[in-house]
């Protein structure tokens, strides 16, 4: 008996010895800070709620950063009660200058960190930590959280090749960003600058170089460097579209001429401006990526060169530019390995031994002392960055000594409505990964281009997942974030969020289903398509025989829709904050189900007599004003942040590289096949009733 009690009471000694170990595996679940801390360790004692802090100080000399809504509405002299203290040191704190320590005592907080960055940061976690307490009525626990970046350069990409945000949108994102620790931004700003040294090239809306450094230094002092980039040998349009003496083919405004002076003046003008609107940021992206006809000109031949050799004295001329101007030069990587025919087996998922055989380094080898050593090669990679193709790329640049920096995706770039599906997380977290491994990395970037201009409320969920991933990569599984995701932005759980699951299920039957032929993307060269038939009223169910495939799916999305329905109307209930991106997906919704409505109407009139017929005719009829109501509703929700048409003015450029969003000067790009698919409907519901 005597060894048994002796046992237990060993046990117990043992459990409460351990106690702070088992709980240093983390917080409560109900605390969801975004990104994962590094580390954190909950310790044994009494806590606080958020509500009972009644101060926030900084030591002398210690700057008090930007602070979020709850932290700043502290007093900022020390009271009666618990307060939070802001140390600059460099003992006991993470070697980053992100870096920081946040201690919760009985007395209350103290952040800590050797940089500004590190505090703003600390009390960033702070702030989550304040608003889990808050709106969940939580006790904040004693603990210590050690935290710093996997990646030291965590960045995403603002594209406005084919709309412009209103200005406070873009601060509005700011502080979503910093929020979760992103600190930089790549901004592909096009025509949407007032150049003042090519005014040609601006867009009658464009902003201006002050508007756009106020911007900036609201970015910067929530630890955000915005840098530009200005797409120059290729994807040209916004500025070959006036000048035909520069193209490289007269009849395509997408390639410069790299053997013309011109294009240097031209490009270096507007160098100089975008860096002095954007002051703050160490890089400038100089483009280079998919040049489709370096070479044909009659200059570029009167030069001997090949077009590698073109493509290459242009890029170090843009980079010596660069270099003297104070900036890192950025180049997507692309075009040299296009060139030593490696595209195919980097980008492709072969066998292992197939990638082997047809990755043949040797043409790169040969010219590596052409390839400018101050330039960040961008290795950009969509897909799963473990491929052996990627992996091998990654090898031959650590060998060669150049900077590369990864770049994934954001969003897919190719549905006009939503643009963060399911599987694009996976690939943000893959690259993350081995951006963190590898240590030889510049950072990493996370691209969302504007082919088709989906509102970038549906891309944010992936900004924020490459602030999760690019500062803890291995913190969270992909599902684990999502939760994080949903509690961070709206105060919901992962399952007031499923909706977006089901709007996704929809995507391939909208993507395709009110046409025969084309493509809802001209980007994907076929501009031209092909509306499906209407019934015809003398042969009674074959349309339906001929496109019951397609009748299958519109059933299979009812459901799915109605579920999404739902459980947005759920969310948007129980939404803590940013209800605007619920409007968003919201309306997103309705057009994704809108091809699935056509359909089964069109079925009901198909297999319809008599009386029957005449009401589905009707119900067809209503189903058109039904899509003018949305289609309103659409534009309103998205014109709250962005102008959804061309200003006055405004010239089209005639690129083979035709974007959705290009084709239409006003917001009508998003209803494509829509649109006219209403109006045929309409005339031949017309033709039927006479």
């Amino acid at each position: 008996m005597k060894n048994i009690l002796k046992r237990v009471i060993c046990w117990g000694l043992a459990a409460w010895v351990a106690l702070p170990a088992l709980q240093a595996k983390g917080l409560s679940p109900q605390f969801q800070l975004l990104p994962q801390p590094q580390r954190v360790e909950v310790m044994t004692g009494n806590g606080f709620r958020g509500s009972e802090l009644t101060y926030l100080v900084a030591d002398e000399g210690v700057q008090v950063p930007v602070l979020g809504a709850i932290a700043d509405a502290l007093p900022r002299c020390e009271r009666p009660g618990r307060g939070v203290r802001l140390v600059m040191t460099g003992s006991g704190v993470p070697e980053s200058e992100e870096g920081y320590v946040l201690e919760v005592t009985k007395d209350g907080v103290t952040i800590s960190s050797r940089g500004d960055a590190g505090l703003f940061y600390g009390c960033q976690t702070l702030e989550q930590l304040l608003e889990d307490s808050r709106e969940l009525g939580l006790v904040i626990p004693r603990m210590k959280i050690t935290d710093w970046p996997a990646i030291a350069y965590r960045s995403v990409h603002w594209d406005n090749k084919n709309h412009l945000d209103r200005v406070e949108y873009y601060y509005d994102l700011i502080d979503r960003l910093a929020r979760y620790k992103i600190n930089g931004v790549i901004w592909e700003i096009e025509d949407k600058l007032r150049y003042g040294r090519r005014a040609e090239v601006a867009a009658p809306n464009a902003i201006s170089k002050q508007e756009v450094q106020a911007i900036c230094r609201y970015a910067k002092e929530r630890n955000i460097e915005i840098s530009p980039l200005i797409q120059g040998l290729g994807h040209a349009t916004y500025i070959l579209k006036h000048h035909w003496e520069l193209r490289e083919d007269p009849n395509n405004d997408g390639d410069f001429c790299p053997a013309d002076p011109r294009t240097y003046e031209v490009l270096f003008a507007m160098y100089r401006d975008a860096i002095e609107a954007m002051p703050y940021g160490k890089y400038l992206h100089v483009g280079g990526d998919e040049v489709s006809q370096i070479g044909s000109d009659e200059r570029c031949k009167a030069t001997g060169k090949t077009p590698f050799e073109l493509q290459l004295e242009w890029l170090n001329k843009v980079c010596d530019f660069a270099v003297a101007n104070g900036r890192t030069p950025i180049f997507w990587d692309d075009m040299p390995f296009k060139f030593a025919g490696l595209w195919y087996p980097i980008n492709f998922d072969l066998s292992d031994e197939e990638t082997r055989r047809l990755m043949d380094f040797t043409m790169v080898d040969e010219v590596i002392d052409r390839f400018p050593k101050e330039c960040v090669y961008m290795r950009w990679f969509y897909g799963d960055a473990t491929l052996l193709g990627n992996q091998l790329v990654l090898d031959w640049y650590a060998k060669s000594g150049l900077k590369v920096m990864a770049a994934t995706a954001a969003s897919e770039g190719t549905c006009v409505l939503i643009q963060t599906p399911d599987g694009r997380l996976p690939y943000i977290k893959g690259f993350s990964e081995i951006t963190a491994e590898r240590k030889t990395f510049e950072g990493i970037f996370a691209t969302a281009w504007d082919d088709t201009s989906a509102h970038l409320k549906t891309v944010e969920r992936s900004y924020i997942a490459q602030g999760e991933f690019g500062w803890n990569p291995t913190g969270r599984t992909v599902e684990e974030f999502k939760a994080a995701h949903a509690r961070r932005e709206f105060g919901l759980t992962r399952p007031d969020m499923e909706f977006i699951t089901d709007m996704e299920a929809m995507r391939p039957f909208y993507d395709a289903a009110l046409v025969t032929a084309g493509h809802r993307n001209p980007g994907f060269a076929v501009a031209e398509f092909t509306l499906v038939d209407l019934p015809d009223p003398a042969r009674p169910g074959a349309w339906s025989e001929t496109f019951a495939g397609r009748l299958d799916s519109a059933k299979m999305c009812t459901p799915l829709y109605e579920r999404a329905c739902e459980t947005l109307g759920r969310a948007e209930k129980r939404a803590l904050r940013n209800r605007y991106t619920l409007e968003i997906y919201d309306c997103t919704n309705d057009m994704l189900y809108f091809p699935a409505r056509v359909f089964l109407a069109l079925e009901k009139y198909d297999k319809a007599s008599g009386a029957a017929r005449e009401q589905a005719l009707a119900e067809l009829s209503d189903l058109c004003g039904y899509f003018y109501d949305l289609r309103r509703d659409v534009l309103d929700s998205y014109s709250k942040t962005r102008f959804m048409s061309n200003a006055e003015g405004f010239v089209a450029g005639n690129s083979h590289h035709r974007h959705l969003a290009s084709r239409t000067n006003n917001g009508d790009w998003v209803f494509w096949f829509e649109l006219p698919m209403v109006r045929k409907i309409e005339a031949w519901v017309a033709e039927q009733r006479k």
